[in-house]
């Protein structure tokens, strides 16, 4: 038999604490203290469990059957409310973690895993693009809850009196939002919705794709291109490596290190006149692999059809871009350096790697020959996570 609003309100202290039964796994638990409360018994795979419902009398007896039915209606469909309630609980407690996750929080540790890459005016020019700009408009806010728009008007706001700040300032918000979306505290880089949105523009002379989005399209649109085989693992190789269209057409066989897994440009095919190694990712070197079936025969990679004698034509890749219905305005064969350029450095990746990889000339011979000996394994880290991240974007579902 069940239990009465008169029985519940009666229900004295013991010796120790008890219990009454509703019925249908409902119990009225009462304390020594003289403290009741209301506690549901459930089954589920045929071990018991218990889930408190609430207090006495702040909980009637009406309202704890209410809620017992309630819990019985969703473990019907299979569904655990104190599960849920757990859930619900420890995602209270993330979202309340989150909060401590500020724009000075990550900045702050972005910047000292950074700074030993960093000349002193490097480290000086950051420094101040944060203390001056970013941290005292950004600072205390969750990293999470920053908005592209938040942002942009921060940034135009600085363009008006200097716009070169504003734009590295933008660089450097890019590279630390980047940094967040790597360790987990973001979801997405808000810089990538930016582009364009100030006047002044890195200085790049070729047209060039940087947007994520459309560098996944340039990829639907090579892998959709009716061209030869050739040509088409030409503009593949364009995009992995980002080396000089000229170094790219004349690529030969016999400067591929396999074993090294290294592209090895001799000096006297390259632009200042230096040799200059290319990693090779896992994604280059399959590529690579594929195209040997066809070019093999031939001590270029991407001979002309003409003759296996030579390589393919200057503007080869450049008339493939005009045939993928690309304009002079939009990229270049020059561009695909720029669009790696410009992603590597939003990503965060340390600018004195990028340019070596780019093989730009370093002002400074000794520091040239310093980091062409010390840094190949960064480089090699940069070029398989470069490779990486535009398969990621092949994968994407772009709206």
């Amino acid at each position: 038999m069940g239990l009465t609003e008169l029985a519940v309100k009666n229900a004295k202290p013991r010796g120790k604490g008890y219990s009454l039964s509703d019925g249908d796994g409902l119990l009225l638990l009462v304390k020594e203290s003289g403290a009741k409360s209301w506690v549901l018994r459930y089954w589920v795979n045929g071990r018991e469990k218990r889930s408190g419902l609430g207090k006495y009398p702040v909980i009637g007896l009406a309202d704890a059957r209410d809620l017992k039915n309630s819990f019985k209606r969703e473990l019907a469909h299979g569904r655990n409310p104190q599960e849920r309630k757990k859930e619900e609980r420890e995602e209270a407690v993330r979202i309340e973690a989150l909060k401590t996750v500020t724009f000075t929080k990550i900045a702050g540790e972005w910047y000292a895993q950074r700074e030993s890459d960093w000349s002193l005016s490097s480290r000086r020019a950051a420094r101040r693009m944060l203390d001056k700009y970013l941290i005292p408009a950004l600072g205390k806010r969750p990293i999470r809850e920053i908005s592209a728009q938040e942002l942009l008007s921060l940034l135009l706001d600085i363009e008006k009196e200097k716009p070169h700040t504003a734009y590295q300032s933008k660089i450097i918000a890019g590279q630390i939002f980047q940094f967040a979306v790597t360790r987990g505290d973001a979801d997405f880089n808000i810089v990538y919705n930016l582009k364009g949105t100030l006047k002044l523009k890195p200085s790049v002379h070729h047209a060039a794709l940087t947007a994520p989005r459309d560098v996944a399209g340039l990829m639907s649109r090579i892998e959709a291109y009716k061209g030869s085989n050739v040509v088409r693992a030409a503009l593949w190789f364009s995009l992995y490596t980002f080396q000089r269209p000229g170094e790219i057409r004349g690529a030969a066989w016999d400067e591929m290190d396999f074993d090294a897994k290294l592209w090895r440009i001799p000096e006297g095919r390259m632009k200042n006149k230096r040799p200059h190694l290319v990693p090779l990712s896992r994604q280059v070197l399959e590529l690579l692999e594929r195209i040997a079936l066809h070019t093999g025969d031939s001590p270029f990679i991407f001979p002309s059809p003409r003759s296996r004698k030579v390589p393919i034509p200057g503007g080869t890749v450049l008339l493939a871009l005009r045939a993928m219905g690309y304009t002079s305005e939009q990229m270049c064969a020059h561009g695909f350096r720029a669009l790696a350029s410009t992603n590597l450095n939003e990503q965060g990746w340390n600018r004195d790697v990028i340019e070596l990889s780019l093989s730009h000339v370093e002002k400074n011979d000794i520091r040239a020959a310093y980091n062409h000996a010390e840094r190949l394994s960064e480089r090699r880290e940069m070029m398989q996570r470069w490779a990486d991240w535009l398969d990621e974007l092949r994968e994407i579902k772009w709206r």
